[in-house]
């Protein structure tokens, strides 16, 4: 019985003397380290996380104003489409008619009236905040030109007339908006 205890109690020595020596050589190194790799980790994902948001945002804004361009673009046909009829109404500051002496257009960019005045485009465009418009402002009448560029100098003085075209698309979201000028000639 003597041996067994001799080592149990040189083994349990042992254990206590090992034991003893640690807490003097380790202070939580090992902890400290490791928190402080969670962390570093922690913040690279954080900052992954907000480019990728930023990115998803960014497209998004980038989807709506494509589409608010291609709305823009569909009134622009449109009002040529309107322009092309062989007989105009009057230009007179009604459905989106304006001359520029007697009624001009207002202005475009800050007009909160689009809704109202401006000429709604024929048919549906899919998934926009609110369908294209455009008004139409007919300027001045100027000598028709001739094949060679000059003006013709025809005893019937053929005149064109010019006229101003503005169009206002809007995206998947009221935010994005576009607005489009083109001069049309007839």
């Amino acid at each position: 019985m003597r041996i067994a205890t001799d080592r149990v109690g040189k083994v349990g020595s042992m254990i206590v003397d090992k034991m003893a020596t640690f807490p003097c050589a380790q202070r939580g190194i090992v902890l400290l380290t490791g928190l402080i790799f969670l962390v570093v980790l922690t913040l690279l994902g954080t900052s992954a996380l907000q480019g990728t948001l930023l990115e998803e945002r960014m497209a998004g804004n980038l989807r709506d104003e494509t589409m608010a361009f291609q709305a823009a673009e569909a009134a622009l046909r449109s009002a040529e489409a309107f322009l092309q009829q062989a007989a105009l109404p009057a230009f007179d500051g009604s459905g989106g008619l304006y001359h520029h002496v007697f009624a001009p257009v207002p202005d475009p960019v800050g007009w909160p009236e689009w809704e109202t005045h401006g000429r709604l485009v024929e048919g549906i465009i899919d998934d926009v905040a609110s369908q294209p418009r455009y008004v139409i402002e007919q300027l001045v009448s100027v000598p028709a030109m001739g094949s060679g560029g000059s003006a013709q100098q025809s005893g019937n003085s053929a005149h064109a007339n010019l006229f101003r075209i503005i169009s206002r698309g809007v995206g998947g979201t009221r935010s994005a908006v576009v607005l489009l000028q083109s001069t049309y000639q007839r």
